[in-house]
């Protein structure tokens, strides 16, 4: 698939299941997608990194539960009488879920320049998760980029070891191409981007 093909066919859509779906070795497809996430660029270095297991220099941390994970962390909510809404049943359902993190900088409110670290951080995160969101699709797994709800929380990062100092951006749901069966439900702000003349505007001097 060409890279305007996955653009153009990349959708959100949420995947449903009320039993665990058995998981699939999908491991070398999932190191796809990890790969293609880490050639984002970013701006500035990651000032922790030197403290940290995992010691990129750059802002973003990719965590990966496969699919038999996916049914244990959603059992886990319902044995412990979790509230997880729809988080529990995409968690049946996934083949793979991907907890997306950035590492916030200490910021100085009267310096503009420490708080822009973070926005550069946070961008060059989201363009992390575009580029996993698109070779998914190019691989043929339907995708859903969620901020992860109650998955968010610091009991959630210390239940799967993520660092309590880094933010979760991204929930990246991966499920497999077929959803024969299966309850779907689609972005709700797919195609209403409007056209190219309403985001867009040539500038002159």
């Amino acid at each position: 698939m060409k890279l305007q093909e996955a653009i153009e066919t990349r959708r959100t859509l949420k995947v449903f299941s009320e039993e665990n779906i058995p998981g699939r070795d999908i491991e070398k497809d999932v190191s796809e997608i990890l790969e293609m996430g880490g050639k984002a660029p970013f701006h500035y270095v990651n000032s922790k990194a030197t403290e940290k297991m995992l010691s990129s220099l750059a802002p973003w941390r990719f965590y990966v539960l496969d699919g038999d994970e996916c049914g244990k962390l959603a059992d886990y909510f319902i044995e412990n009488k979790i509230e997880g809404g729809k988080i529990i049943d995409m968690l049946r359902a996934a083949q793979t879920l991907i907890q997306v993190t950035w590492t916030p900088e200490a910021t100085d409110p009267s310096h503009v320049l420490s708080q822009q670290l973070n926005v550069e951080h946070i961008a060059a995160t989201s363009a992390a998760v575009q580029n996993m969101l698109l070779t998914a699709t190019s691989l043929g797994y339907e995708n859903y980029w969620s901020s992860g709800g109650s998955l968010r929380e610091d009991h959630f990062k210390g239940l799967l070891g993520i660092p309590l100092d880094e933010n979760i951006l991204s929930s990246l749901f991966l499920f497999d191409k077929n959803t024969e069966n299966r309850v779907t439900k689609k972005g709700a702000l797919r195609g209403r981007q409007g056209t190219l003349e309403s985001f867009s505007s040539k500038l002159k001097l």
